[in-house]
């Protein structure tokens, strides 16, 4: 039984195979950061406010949608539980003593597990929002794709445009 979308009839006479065309849907409609509200919202500790602006400045011009101002939120919140984990650990130590029976006993801090996962986050979230070095680096490479694809394209369009007008003579 073969697998995958179902040949078309009028994609194979346009010579698309089973690709629809480019452009055939509407652009999608963004709200750039232009019009955006970049203060920091209600019920975000002020510890964080901070952090919030920097990242904020730095989207900005990058073109910071409202949909993403939800991962900023979560960014910022990932770096404040990682940081009060952090602080956790300094006061209590790595190993917490416990007491069985009659004996104590040392157990791993739980918070260095809370700092390890909130570090995780706040890193997940810099990738996703292009915050890291590495993460600039790979959008990068990829801005620097679509451009050699459209030079490429523009290129092929020239010969086909100047091959036209070689064959009209």
């Amino acid at each position: 039984m073969a697998k995958g979308r179902p040949p078309d009839p009028k994609r194979e006479r346009r010579g698309t195979g089973h690709r629809p065309l480019v452009g055939q849907r509407p652009p999608v409609e963004v709200a750039v950061s232009k019009g955006l509200d970049l203060t920091p919202p209600d019920g975000l500790p002020e510890a964080t406010h901070e952090l919030w602006t920097t990242v904020c400045s730095e989207l900005a011009p990058r073109g910071l949608t409202t949909a993403q101002l939800p991962l900023v939120e979560m960014l910022v919140k990932a770096m404040l539980r990682h940081r009060q984990a952090g602080k956790a650990v300094e006061k209590y130590g790595v190993m917490i003593p416990y007491r069985v029976g009659g004996s104590v006993r040392g157990m791993p801090n739980p918070m260095l597990r809370v700092e390890k996962d909130s570090a995780a986050t706040y890193l997940r979230l810099a990738e996703t929002l292009g915050l890291s070095p590495a993460a600039q680096v790979r959008l990068g490479l990829m801005q620097v794709a679509g451009q050699s694809m459209l030079l490429t394209i523009a290129e092929r369009v020239a010969r086909a445009v100047a091959a036209g007008h070689d064959s009209d003579r």
